[in-house]
């Protein structure tokens, strides 16, 4: 490894240190991290441009090397690394690390999530037709979960988000998260500036966190428009904790009795929810949700 790390950057580090997909380094007491590439190897690029966009808006990420080649990405052991300094990587992620991401625009554009969010319920649907057999925690739970992420689409079609601004956000953001996942590079996305608290209470909560004063100081705090009130509704409504799990089970890289730490908590996360709802429809105009007003019933 020093000699890949010699040849392609001309940094001589004394030792070097391995973990999980991650190879790093101090020199002059700064962290190297050398770390495996998964995504589109086309796509590394707009990653690069991304992350120097804000670095350019004075906003921290950590600053990929390039290699001698003039390239983000090196070759090594039948993978692809890449190379980064991380001057902040230890400390645990919180909400106040996460805003300061919203304030960054960008001209990018973003995904139509309604229409992503259903043609992966279509397919999710079909691979448990195909395979629910051999899970039965899975195909017992699933429905209500698929029944969450439809009640999102439904809401997230309500409205037309063209005159909304994106922001950089994070593919996935969790409660135990770091800082060297936060200001990684290769973890940042564009997005509507409510996707990464969403995903963050979401995590949160289902990490065994009492979310509800955080979630209360954020929408006492943040100017959204109509369209961001009610994507930041949906996205807390569409079950990501649900479904990247169950990924992980279908796939063999997750014990399938995993996923009762998320079962086993879906009454609590159901008032939640109808406190949001309830909250919403003193000033937004949204359709019923039926079983959100069974549960305010309750």
């Amino acid at each position: 490894m020093k000699n890949i790390i010699n040849y392609f950057y001309n940094l001589y580090p004394e030792n070097i240190f391995h973990n999980k997909n991650e190879y790093y380094f101090f020199i002059n007491n700064i962290r190297y991290s050398f770390i495996k590439y998964l995504g589109d190897i086309k796509k590394i690029d707009k990653i690069y441009n991304m992350h120097l966009d804000i670095l350019n808006k004075n906003m921290y990420v950590h600053p990929i090397i390039l290699n001698k080649d003039n390239s983000p990405l090196t070759f090594f052991n039948n993978s692809y690394y890449v190379l980064m300094k991380t001057i902040y990587y230890g400390q645990k992620v919180n909400l106040n690390n996460i805003i300061p991401f919203t304030k960054i625009k960008t001209d990018l554009n973003n995904n139509n999530w309604a229409n992503l969010w259903s043609l992966k319920n279509d397919y999710l649907e079909y691979q448990m037709s195909m395979l629910g057999r051999k899970h039965p925690l899975l195909r017992d739970s699933f429905s209500y979960f698929l029944g969450l992420g439809e009640t999102a689409i439904a809401l997230a079609n309500m409205v037309d988000g063209k005159s909304s601004y994106n922001v950089y956000a994070h593919k996935r953001i969790c409660k135990n998260d770091t800082t060297f996942d936060l200001y990684n590079p290769l973890n940042i996305k564009v997005d509507l500036k409510v996707r990464d608290a969403a995903e963050y209470f979401k995590q949160s909560f289902f990490s065994g966190n009492d979310i509800n004063i955080e979630l209360t100081n954020y929408l006492n705090s943040e100017v959204l428009t109509t369209y961001e009130y009610i994507m930041f509704f949906s996205r807390m409504l569409y079950p990501t904790y649900y479904f990247d799990i169950y990924e992980e089970i279908i796939t063999g890289r997750e014990d399938e009795k995993n996923i009762m730490k998320i079962i086993n908590k879906v009454n609590d996360y159901e008032i939640i929810l109808k406190s949001l709802y309830n909250h919403f429809k003193t000033f937004l105009n949204i359709f019923t949700i039926e079983w959100l007003e069974e549960q305010s019933a309750k």
